[in-house]
Protein backbone atom coordinates (compact mmCIF):
# COMPACT_ATOMS: atom_id res chain seq x y z
CA UNK A 1 0.00 0.00 0.00
CA UNK A 2 1.32 3.54 -0.96
CA UNK A 3 0.98 6.16 1.78
CA UNK A 4 -0.75 9.07 0.21
CA UNK A 5 1.01 12.78 0.31
CA UNK A 6 -0.18 16.42 -0.47
CA UNK A 7 0.84 17.01 -3.84
CA UNK A 8 1.83 20.17 -4.65
CA UNK A 9 1.77 22.34 -7.81
CA UNK A 10 4.41 24.92 -8.79
CA UNK A 11 4.11 26.43 -11.85
CA UNK A 12 7.59 26.73 -13.88
CA UNK A 13 8.90 29.37 -16.45
CA UNK A 14 10.28 26.60 -18.96
CA UNK A 15 12.57 28.90 -20.86
CA UNK A 16 14.07 30.90 -17.08
CA UNK A 17 13.21 28.61 -14.27
CA UNK A 18 12.97 30.18 -11.06
CA UNK A 19 16.75 29.12 -9.35
CA UNK A 20 15.18 28.93 -5.46
CA UNK A 21 12.33 26.77 -7.05
CA UNK A 22 14.78 24.65 -8.96
CA UNK A 23 17.18 24.19 -6.03
CA UNK A 24 13.72 23.60 -3.77
CA UNK A 25 13.14 20.64 -6.50
CA UNK A 26 16.57 19.26 -5.88
CA UNK A 27 15.77 18.91 -2.36
CA UNK A 28 12.83 17.51 -2.66
CA UNK A 29 14.91 14.67 -4.40
CA UNK A 30 18.01 14.42 -2.39
CA UNK A 31 15.83 13.92 0.46
CA UNK A 32 14.39 10.69 -1.17
CA UNK A 33 11.21 12.15 -2.21
CA UNK A 34 9.72 12.15 -6.04
CA UNK A 35 8.94 14.95 -8.25
CA UNK A 36 7.06 15.14 -11.39
CA UNK A 37 8.63 17.46 -14.18
CA UNK A 38 8.67 18.73 -17.87
CA UNK A 39 11.26 17.15 -20.09
CA UNK A 40 11.47 17.65 -23.62
CA UNK A 41 9.74 14.52 -24.74
CA UNK A 42 6.68 14.08 -21.75
CA UNK A 43 6.30 14.60 -18.11
CA UNK A 44 8.70 12.45 -15.89
CA UNK A 45 8.74 10.92 -12.22
CA UNK A 46 12.32 11.39 -10.84
CA UNK A 47 14.01 11.00 -7.69
CA UNK A 48 17.82 10.41 -6.92
CA UNK A 49 19.29 7.67 -8.60
CA UNK A 50 21.62 6.71 -5.51
CA UNK A 51 18.71 6.22 -3.04
CA UNK A 52 17.10 2.51 -3.31
CA UNK A 53 14.34 3.32 -1.31
CA UNK A 54 12.94 6.09 -3.22
CA UNK A 55 13.73 3.92 -6.53
CA UNK A 56 11.41 1.70 -5.21
CA UNK A 57 9.04 4.00 -4.17
CA UNK A 58 8.55 4.65 -8.08
CA UNK A 59 8.08 1.27 -8.89
CA UNK A 60 5.39 1.36 -6.58
CA UNK A 61 3.34 4.58 -7.28
CA UNK A 62 3.41 3.98 -11.09
CA UNK A 63 2.86 -0.14 -10.46
CA UNK A 64 5.91 -1.17 -12.59
CA UNK A 65 6.71 -4.19 -13.12
CA UNK A 66 10.39 -4.63 -11.20
CA UNK A 67 12.14 -5.73 -13.90
CA UNK A 68 11.76 -3.31 -16.23
CA UNK A 69 14.65 -0.72 -15.77
CA UNK A 70 14.74 3.12 -15.18
CA UNK A 71 16.56 5.67 -17.26
CA UNK A 72 18.86 8.40 -15.89
CA UNK A 73 18.46 12.34 -16.65
CA UNK A 74 21.41 13.22 -17.11
CA UNK A 75 22.59 17.30 -16.21
CA UNK A 76 26.01 17.27 -18.31
CA UNK A 77 27.60 14.72 -20.94
CA UNK A 78 30.71 14.08 -18.46
CA UNK A 79 28.28 12.01 -16.31
CA UNK A 80 28.52 9.25 -18.29
CA UNK A 81 31.55 8.25 -17.65
CA UNK A 82 30.48 7.94 -13.82
CA UNK A 83 27.09 5.90 -14.76
CA UNK A 84 28.41 3.82 -17.97
CA UNK A 85 30.97 1.49 -17.57
CA UNK A 86 31.75 0.88 -21.14
CA UNK A 87 30.48 3.03 -24.02
CA UNK A 88 31.13 1.91 -27.59
CA UNK A 89 32.48 4.38 -30.81
CA UNK A 90 28.82 4.30 -31.67
CA UNK A 91 27.45 5.29 -28.29
CA UNK A 92 29.55 8.24 -27.89
CA UNK A 93 28.46 9.26 -31.75
CA UNK A 94 25.50 9.11 -30.84
CA UNK A 95 25.52 11.04 -27.85
CA UNK A 96 26.84 13.48 -29.73
CA UNK A 97 24.59 13.93 -32.62
CA UNK A 98 21.39 13.84 -30.72
CA UNK A 99 22.11 14.92 -27.30
CA UNK A 100 20.70 17.06 -26.05
CA UNK A 101 17.55 15.58 -26.60
CA UNK A 102 14.98 12.87 -27.31
CA UNK A 103 17.48 9.76 -27.24
CA UNK A 104 18.14 7.17 -24.69
CA UNK A 105 21.44 5.30 -25.06
CA UNK A 106 21.54 1.93 -23.77
CA UNK A 107 25.33 0.90 -22.61
CA UNK A 108 26.89 -1.75 -20.30
CA UNK A 109 27.44 -1.41 -16.77
CA UNK A 110 27.39 -3.28 -13.75
CA UNK A 111 28.76 -0.82 -11.24
CA UNK A 112 27.29 0.35 -7.91
CA UNK A 113 26.30 3.85 -8.83
CA UNK A 114 23.35 1.92 -11.41
CA UNK A 115 22.14 -0.98 -9.39
CA UNK A 116 18.97 0.51 -7.94
CA UNK A 117 17.90 1.05 -11.65
CA UNK A 118 19.05 -1.58 -13.93
CA UNK A 119 16.52 -4.15 -12.68
CA UNK A 120 19.59 -6.66 -12.72
CA UNK A 121 20.42 -6.11 -15.66
CA UNK A 122 23.82 -5.42 -16.99
CA UNK A 123 22.79 -2.36 -18.96
CA UNK A 124 21.67 1.07 -18.08
CA UNK A 125 19.80 3.64 -19.98
CA UNK A 126 21.04 7.28 -20.31
CA UNK A 127 19.97 10.61 -21.54
CA UNK A 128 20.91 14.28 -21.61
CA UNK A 129 17.34 16.34 -21.88
CA UNK A 130 17.08 19.11 -24.04
CA UNK A 131 14.78 21.14 -21.03
CA UNK A 132 16.74 22.85 -18.59
CA UNK A 133 14.61 22.32 -15.77
CA UNK A 134 15.26 18.23 -15.11
CA UNK A 135 19.04 19.61 -15.99
CA UNK A 136 19.01 22.19 -13.30
CA UNK A 137 17.34 19.24 -10.70
CA UNK A 138 19.81 16.59 -11.40
CA UNK A 139 22.56 19.86 -11.54
CA UNK A 140 21.66 20.70 -8.06
CA UNK A 141 21.43 17.42 -6.60
CA UNK A 142 24.89 16.58 -7.78
CA UNK A 143 23.92 13.25 -9.77
CA UNK A 144 21.62 11.66 -11.82
CA UNK A 145 17.74 11.51 -12.04
CA UNK A 146 16.38 7.99 -11.98
CA UNK A 147 13.19 8.73 -14.76
CA UNK A 148 10.30 7.27 -16.15
CA UNK A 149 6.96 8.64 -17.37
CA UNK A 150 5.01 10.46 -14.60
CA UNK A 151 1.62 7.53 -15.17
CA UNK A 152 0.31 4.23 -14.12
CA UNK A 153 1.84 1.27 -15.94
CA UNK A 154 0.02 0.61 -19.31
CA UNK A 155 -1.14 4.08 -19.14
CA UNK A 156 0.18 7.11 -21.82
CA UNK A 157 2.52 9.34 -20.93
CA UNK A 158 1.16 12.57 -19.85
CA UNK A 159 2.07 15.75 -21.83
CA UNK A 160 0.59 18.08 -19.57
CA UNK A 161 0.93 18.39 -15.56
CA UNK A 162 -2.82 18.22 -15.44
CA UNK A 163 -2.45 14.35 -16.91
CA UNK A 164 0.78 13.66 -14.61
CA UNK A 165 -1.45 14.61 -11.70
CA UNK A 166 -4.38 12.60 -12.81
CA UNK A 167 -2.35 9.94 -13.02
CA UNK A 168 -0.13 10.64 -9.95
CA UNK A 169 -2.17 13.31 -7.43
CA UNK A 170 -1.97 12.28 -3.60
CA UNK A 171 1.49 10.07 -3.86
CA UNK A 172 3.78 12.66 -5.25
CA UNK A 173 5.02 15.74 -2.70
CA UNK A 174 5.57 18.28 -5.99
CA UNK A 175 4.61 18.78 -9.36
CA UNK A 176 6.32 21.24 -11.34
CA UNK A 177 4.18 22.69 -14.33
CA UNK A 178 5.82 23.92 -17.64
CA UNK A 179 3.02 23.57 -19.86
CA UNK A 180 2.48 21.00 -22.46
CA UNK A 181 5.96 18.73 -23.28
CA UNK A 182 7.24 20.06 -26.22
CA UNK A 183 7.35 16.66 -28.56
CA UNK A 184 4.50 15.12 -26.71
CA UNK A 185 6.59 11.51 -27.10
CA UNK A 186 8.88 9.70 -25.57
CA UNK A 187 12.24 9.01 -26.19
CA UNK A 188 13.61 7.02 -28.52
CA UNK A 189 15.69 4.05 -26.89
CA UNK A 190 18.44 2.12 -28.62
CA UNK A 191 20.66 0.10 -27.14
CA UNK A 192 24.83 -0.28 -27.94
CA UNK A 193 25.33 -3.44 -25.66
CA UNK A 194 24.82 -5.45 -29.06
CA UNK A 195 26.11 -4.58 -32.73
CA UNK A 196 24.72 -3.25 -34.76
CA UNK A 197 22.72 -1.02 -32.27
CA UNK A 198 19.10 -1.95 -31.81
CA UNK A 199 16.15 -0.06 -31.35
CA UNK A 200 13.92 -1.27 -27.81
CA UNK A 201 11.30 1.64 -28.34
CA UNK A 202 10.74 4.17 -30.69
CA UNK A 203 9.84 7.34 -30.28
CA UNK A 204 10.85 10.84 -30.97
CA UNK A 205 13.79 10.01 -33.04
CA UNK A 206 12.89 8.34 -36.33
CA UNK A 207 14.70 5.25 -36.83
CA UNK A 208 15.89 6.71 -40.82
CA UNK A 209 17.40 9.65 -38.74
CA UNK A 210 19.03 6.96 -36.89
CA UNK A 211 20.44 5.35 -39.59
CA UNK A 212 21.51 8.39 -41.40
CA UNK A 213 23.41 9.45 -38.65
CA UNK A 214 24.99 5.65 -37.05
CA UNK A 215 24.38 3.23 -40.14
CA UNK A 216 23.07 -0.06 -39.35
CA UNK A 217 20.54 0.04 -36.85
CA UNK A 218 18.14 -3.05 -36.48
CA UNK A 219 14.23 -2.64 -35.47
CA UNK A 220 12.77 -4.03 -32.32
Amino acid sequence: MVKSVRTEVVTVDASDPDPALMARAARVVADGGLVVLPTDTVYGLVCDARQPKAVERIYQVKQRDRSLPLALLLHDMSQVTTYAQQAPELAIRAMQHFWPGALTVVVRDRSEATAAVRARKDTVGLRLPAHVVPRLVAGGLGGALASTSANRSTHPAPVTAEEALAELGGLVPLVLDAGRAGLGEESTVVSFAVSPPRVLRLGAVPLARLREVLGEVRES
